[in-house]
C-alpha cells in the first residue's frame, strides 16, 4: 500500500512529455519571433535569419540532456524571459551580437575546414612563417 505522501508527490510531479512539449512550444515561439527581432535590432548586415535559427537550435541542444523537470521548467522560464527582453528591446543590438551571434561565428571559424591544398603546401603554411601564421590566424 502506498502512503498518502507518495500519492500526492506522484500527482504533483509533471510527466516528462508535458515538459518536452513546453520546450518545443518555446522553441517554435522563438523561431516565429526571430524575423521580427532580426528586423527590430537591424541584424541583417551581420547575420542571416537562417544562422539565427541555427544559434537558437544550438542553445536548445546544449540543454537537451537535462531530465529533471524542475530544471527544465526553470530553463523554459529563463528562455521565455530572454525572448521577452529582446522583443521589448530591454536588451539592445550589441547584447544580441555579443551574447549569441559573435560566439557562434567564432565557433564556426574555429572548425577546421579541409584544405584544398596539397600536404606540402599545408605543412609549408604551418611551419615556414610561424609569425605570419599566428598573426593572421
Amino acid at each position: 500500500m502506498t502512503s498518502r505522501f507518495a500519492y500526492v508527490a506522484k500527482a504533483a510531479a509533471p510527466a516528462a512529455p508535458v515538459t518536452c512539449q513546453k520546450a518545443r512550444n518555446l522553441y517554435l515561439e522563438a523561431c516565429r519571433c526571430l524575423p521580427f527581432i532580426h528586423r527590430l535590432h537591424k541584424l541583417e548586415e551581420i547575420t542571416s535569419l537562417k544562422e539565427m535559427r541555427l544559434i537558437i537550435k544550438d542553445k536548445f541542444r546544449v540543454n537537451s540532456p537535462v531530465t529533471d523537470s524542475r530544471v527544465t521548467d526553470l530553463l523554459i522560464f529563463k528562455g521565455r524571459e530572454e525572448l521577452e527582453t529582446y522583443l521589448f528591446m530591454y536588451k539592445q543590438r550589441h547584447h544580441a551580437i555579443t551574447e549569441y551571434i559573435e560566439p557562434y561565428q567564432i565557433k564556426k571559424l574555429l572548425i577546421e575546414r579541409k584544405s584544398s591544398n596539397s600536404a606540402f603546401l599545408d605543412s609549408f603554411y604551418e611551419k615556414a612563417y610561424p609569425l605570419v601564421h599566428s598573426k593572421y590566424a
